[in-house]
């Protein structure tokens, strides 16, 4: 037998990564963090506790690689989305939406992100900084910069973009909740309030001018 060759090797190892990945999330769907162990893991994806180890440290550097790499892949998701020849109103209704559509399609992923987003510093005390810094990367800059790009022409209102962030996904975050998830029926209301707000106005001064 012919030896594999270097794309065979890295194709191997990425299929293992992604396996151990992904049982890594159903084991913490099931246990939490705290509660996931490395074996645990290993049984769910099919393979020796041993390789586990050969790919990831420890547990923590595990759950760190597994933030990282949901994160870019809704980036990559989301880029088209963000650079589309579309109105801001627009790109933002398809974001909001494609990320709820995510969310049902991929509950695992939800959860896991849902719930130790809320926890980084007491799961991950001396890396907490690190893991806030991805979510900044991945997702809140290319938000953000949408918002002000919004303000700049005229189609949104003068708003801090990071007031406007922190209640997009506030709203977006509660709506995926996994004890209440939102359901498909109900991801374009969400968007047409969380876009438009509940208040009719007619022009003039609000209750906060």
């Amino acid at each position: 037998m012919s030896p594999r060759r270097p794309e065979q090797n890295a194709a191997i190892r990425e299929r293992r990564i992604q396996q151990i990945l992904e049982a890594a999330l159903k084991v913490y769907r099931a246990r939490g963090y705290h509660g996931a162990e490395i074996g645990e893991i290993a049984r769910v994806a099919g393979l020796g506790r041993g390789l586990i180890y050969y790919y990831f440290r420890n547990k923590r550097d595990l759950f760190l690689t597994l933030i990282r790499r949901t994160l870019e892949a809704w980036q990559e998701r989301a880029k088209d989305i963000l650079d589309a020849d579309l109105s801001v109103v627009e790109r933002l209704a398809r974001y909001l939406k494609e990320m709820c559509v995510l969310a049902l399609q991929h509950p695992e992923i939800t959860y896991f992100h849902t719930t130790i987003s809320r926890n980084l510093r007491v799961i991950f005390p001396n890396e907490a900084e690190e893991v806030m810094s991805l979510y900044e990367q991945y997702m809140f800059v290319s938000f953000r910069h949408l918002i002000e790009e919004g303000v700049r022409r005229g189609e949104l209102r003068d708003v801090d973009p990071r007031v406007a962030e922190r209640m997009f996904f506030s709203v977006l975050f509660g709506a995926l909740d996994n004890e209440n998830m939102i359901t498909p029926e109900h991801i374009d209301p969400l968007m047409e309030i969380t876009l438009f707000g509940l208040v009719k106005t007619d022009g003039r001064t609000t209750v906060f001018g």
